[in-house]
């Protein structure tokens, strides 16, 4: 019985090391979303040098219609940076269930729809951010740290959050493949922005009340919150963590407000 025991140890461990000596098919999408991240980080150096743009609303106040691209394409960085290595196991599958010739056809379809969806929720946020752009920026982050908390703890984000592992159908070639890779990834991309809307908003406003420095640190934290989530595979206990530590935030937000 103990042979078998260690039979079986020595060949999960044989397996765990083929899987990373094997070679990735989604190489070039995570390698993307290291490139984001440089540049958010070379930019966030420049803002504190020269002064330049930090959040996705910033210029909001200034004119919507001059800050609009700039934003948006700020926004769009932010998105390949924070949400595309969550989808990392999702674009494994799509490459790994599809013709070699077009595996990196329908990878780039997926991972666009997917980020589309990403995209056009950033749009909202600046069509709506001159409601919030006046107010207190402390006092905004702090309401949205606590509508994050909150949402954490909701049915609903479990719902979603499970939703972001079911698949979807890949025909193998033509049309019928195109549009399965891109059903797949806005079927994807919706499940995600109603699992991560709310966290997604608190990056909206972080811009307003902390910049530079401040501004990468609140990337990385949801990141990290959003990452480990949908990758755990018990995600509840990662979820209420961070709820407590969103509430925690939000707390500590609100008495800076006061102080100030």
């Amino acid at each position: 019985m103990t042979q078998v025991n260690a039979r079986r140890v020595r060949s999960l461990r044989t397996m765990r090391v083929r899987r990373l000596l094997r070679p990735r098919v989604c190489l070039g999408f995570e390698l993307a979303a290291l490139a984001a991240w440089i540049t958010l980080a070379v930019l966030t150096a420049a803002a504190g040098t020269h002064g330049a743009h930090g959040a996705p609303h910033t210029h909001a106040a200034a004119g919507p219609k001059a800050a609009a691209p700039m934003d948006l394409a700020m926004w769009t960085l932010m998105s390949v940076a924070m949400m595309l290595p969550s989808a990392v196991p999702e674009l494994d599958h799509v490459g790994t269930n599809s013709l070699r010739r077009r595996r990196q056809r329908a990878m780039a379809t997926f991972a666009a729809a997917y980020l589309a969806v990403w995209i056009g929720y950033g749009a909202l946020l600046l069509h709506l951010a001159p409601l919030w752009s006046p107010l207190p920026g402390k006092a905004v982050l702090a309401s949205a740290l606590a509508l994050a908390a909150v949402w954490q703890l909701t049915v609903h984000k479990r719902r979603a959050l499970r939703d972001c592992h079911r698949s979807s159908p890949l025909p193998l070639s033509g049309w019928p493949a195109v549009a399965g890779a891109t059903r797949y990834g806005l079927r994807h991309g919706g499940a995600c922005l109603r699992s991560c809307w709310a966290l997604m908003l608190v990056m909206a406003v972080a811009g307003g009340a902390a910049g530079g420095i401040g501004m990468l640190g609140w990337t990385v934290l949801l990141t990290g919150i959003v990452t480990t989530e949908k990758l755990a595979r018990r995600p509840r206990r990662p979820t209420h963590v961070a709820a407590a530590v969103l509430a925690a935030a939000a707390v500590t937000a609100a008495l800076t407000a006061g102080l100030a």
